[in-house]
């Protein structure tokens, strides 16, 4: 249990609230991360039409089968989310929470996550914070992220060392745009320079220009703003002219 990083929310109430927070519909089919021993997984089955639920660990299935729901015995960042899927809910391994939100944000429907305090914290920061972060862009660009209210690390077996967050997201219309969110990759490693310095100190993760004086001609018509300071809209145009 502990080598796939498993801690098993186990108040009644709490799942209770958070099932009630997904706002489940009758016609809604409902994909689960991370299903455990399906705590959470019944009481999403006593609204939703269908529940997938994905949930790498084996020694866990017998619990599963249990109920009326399908599993996905994957890892699910290998997993493929069905296209009839309209919800997504999880309780996931926090070591992957950048790699699975951005996978989720992907697929373009409602989701309701739980997530470390701290991380969530990171998911609607705003420009010139400290922890406002490439990972914000991302998230604000694809959904509208709303932190809907904190869950106290003694709701879990083992108790874990920190406190965790049910976080939900609306999608946007903006599609996965994989150049602008390299490009904002890229500045935000600097994210304490200027956009010029930024691309200087990243310019092995793009330039293919030899010449210093071409290079120097290029990011000239950057700006002198520090990254960490840029909207999204600020860091869209300068992208604009990354790509010209």
């Amino acid at each position: 249990m502990v080598s796939l990083s498993q801690v098993f929310l186990h108040n009644e109430q709490t799942l209770k609230r958070i099932a009630d927070a997904c706002r489940i519909k009758n016609d809604d089919t409902v994909f689960e991360i991370g299903g455990g021993k399906g705590q959470l997984t019944k009481y999403l089955l006593k609204s939703a039409r269908k529940v997938y639920v994905c949930e790498i660990d084996k020694k866990l299935m017998p619990f599963l089968r249990e109920l009326n729901a399908e599993i996905i015995n994957k890892n699910f960042l290998q997993a493929v989310i069905p296209d009839d899927v309209t919800l997504i809910v999880g309780n996931i391994p926090y070591h992957l929470s950048g790699k699975i939100t951005e996978k989720v944000l992907k697929h373009k429907v409602r989701s309701v996550i739980m997530y470390q305090k701290e991380f969530a914290e990171r998911l609607n920061a705003q420009p010139g914070s400290r922890k406002y972060s490439r990972l914000s862009v991302l998230v604000q660009c694809l959904s509208v992220p709303k932190i809907l209210f904190g869950i106290n690390r003694h709701d879990f077996k083992p108790v874990p060392k920190v406190d965790s967050c049910l976080v939900e997201f609306t999608p946007t219309k903006n599609d996965y745009d994989k150049g602008f969110f390299d490009f904002v990759k890229i500045l935000f490693q600097f994210k304490n320079k200027s956009v010029k310095n930024a691309l200087v100190s990243g310019r092995r993760h793009w330039s293919k220009v030899q010449d210093k004086r071409e290079l120097k001609d290029f990011i000239s018509k950057f700006t002198d703003k520090k990254v960490v300071s840029l909207s999204i809209q600020e860091l869209k145009e300068q992208h604009g002219l990354f790509a010209v």
